[in-house]
């Protein structure tokens, strides 16, 4: 979410008169709902459709919503994917489904790039166990890996890129963040 942020937090403190209250539960211990590039990214100016690369030239992009618990380790929720071939310029839709929570560091709540954003505006790092469904045949279920980074936080790592990363366990690895491409954000409960 590194963008210029003056008009894009008044819509976000206004948006968060809509959301629960923040609780006092530790952030690496509270449940989150998760948002990958989907109309509430958009809705608070930020690009939707997280993307990433993989090394032959294939882009995936994700949308998806859900939420998940970073002490219970469990995760539902899910979105669309479409991976584009770049060899054949064919692709592929489908749909991915949450499964459970693989790992989970926060980099905090409330502060992007020095600005304040609402208290419950968290950044960090989710891994996602997911199940992935093609379109075109529905009877094929993929196992992988969502990785979702989101820099909002007072920790975050000089490293860490907004952004998605997607392994499909044995099929494809989409291992490099397309900058820039869409944005993220875990909302604490």
């Amino acid at each position: 979410m590194r963008r210029s942020t003056v008009g894009i937090l008044a819509i976000a403190f206004g948006l968060a008169l809509l959301m629960p209250a923040a609780t006092s539960a530790h952030t690496s211990r509270a449940t989150y709902d998760y948002h990958v590039g989907d109309a509430l990214i958009g809705s608070i100016g930020f690009p939707t459709n997280s993307q990433a690369m993989a090394g032959n030239g294939d882009v995936v992009t994700i949308v998806g919503t859900g939420s998940f618990s970073a002490a219970g380790k469990w995760a539902d929720g899910g979105g669309t994917f479409s991976h584009h071939m770049a060899a054949t310029d064919v692709t592929i839709t489908g749909t991915w489904v949450a499964t459970n929570l693989i790992s989970y560091q926060s980099y905090g709540c409330g502060e992007l790039e020095g600005s304040p954003v609402p208290p419950n505006f968290c950044g960090g790092v989710a891994k996602l166990a997911i199940t992935a469904t093609p379109d075109a045949n529905p009877s094929v279920h993929l196992s992988g890996a969502l990785t979702i980074t989101c820099v909002v936080g007072t920790t975050v790592t000089p490293s860490a890129v907004e952004g998605v990363r997607v392994n499909v366990y044995d099929v494809i690895n989409f291992n490099k963040t397309v900058p820039e491409s869409g944005a993220n954000i875990f909302i604490r409960q």
